[in-house]
């Protein structure tokens, strides 16, 4: 007599593996650049040292190496007064993006671990991701804000703002560098905040349910 085939256990439906594969996505570069972010700032002192006393690059992002040199020491004086706050917001980011990446990674391959709890920290750490980049967000833009009187004075001496209309193009630098930096964090933050709000939601309750209980009866 033939034992019966046992049906493999249920799989997690696509558009709950699109959210975790984005979550992926999302949680790897945010919580890698923080990190890099946090121990520069540790460094902060010492980096705008070295950039005083460097010597001009042979290639120049404004064509202009001392126009360089420039917005980066108004770079690091715009950062100096946020450090100890900017380091602490950035090191708490790389850590739940952190989690993030380890539970989206369970869900996509639990290796017999129950999946409510990877969606449960995954709930959490995405909501508090979106928290703590809009935060991050917030801060950048004070910086952006701060840089760019110092971006339109060095930018009034290059040859292609000698123009009638040069006034009115420079007026924009002064409210387009912290615009595109607020945009940029509501696009991450609004994606890690969708993520929370899918990963509880009810559809996603029964499909984990349904997946831990095929699991249960595995093991039994």
């Amino acid at each position: 007599m033939t034992r019966p085939v046992e049906a493999p256990p249920p799989s997690l439906p696509r558009g709950l593996r699109v959210a975790a594969i984005v979550s992926l996505l999302f949680s790897a570069p945010t919580g890698f650049l923080a990190l890099s972010e946090s121990l520069g700032l540790g460094q902060l002192e010492e980096h705008r040292e070295a950039a005083k006393n460097s010597p001009p690059p042979s290639f120049s992002l404004m064509g202009d190496p001392a126009i360089d040199a420039r917005i980066t020491q108004a770079q690091y004086n715009a950062l100096a007064p946020h450090r100890e706050s900017r380091a602490l917001v950035l090191g708490m980011l790389s850590v739940v993006c952190a989690f993030v990446f380890v539970s989206a990674g369970r869900l996509l391959r639990p290796d017999g671990l129950p999946l409510e709890r990877m969606r449960r920290m995954l709930v959490v750490s995405t909501i508090a991701a979106a928290v703590l980049r809009t935060i991050d967000g917030a801060q950048w833009a004070v910086v952006a804000r701060r840089m760019a009187p110092t971006l339109v004075e060095a930018m009034k001496g290059m040859p292609a703002f000698q123009g009638p209309n040069s006034a009115e193009e420079l007026g924009v630098v002064t409210w387009l560098m912290p615009a595109i930096s607020m945009a940029f964090t509501a696009a991450v933050a609004g994606v890690f905040a969708l993520l929370g709000q899918y990963f509880q939601s009810d559809t996603v309750r029964h499909a984990i349910s349904a997946q831990d209980g095929a699991l249960t009866e595995e093991e039994d």
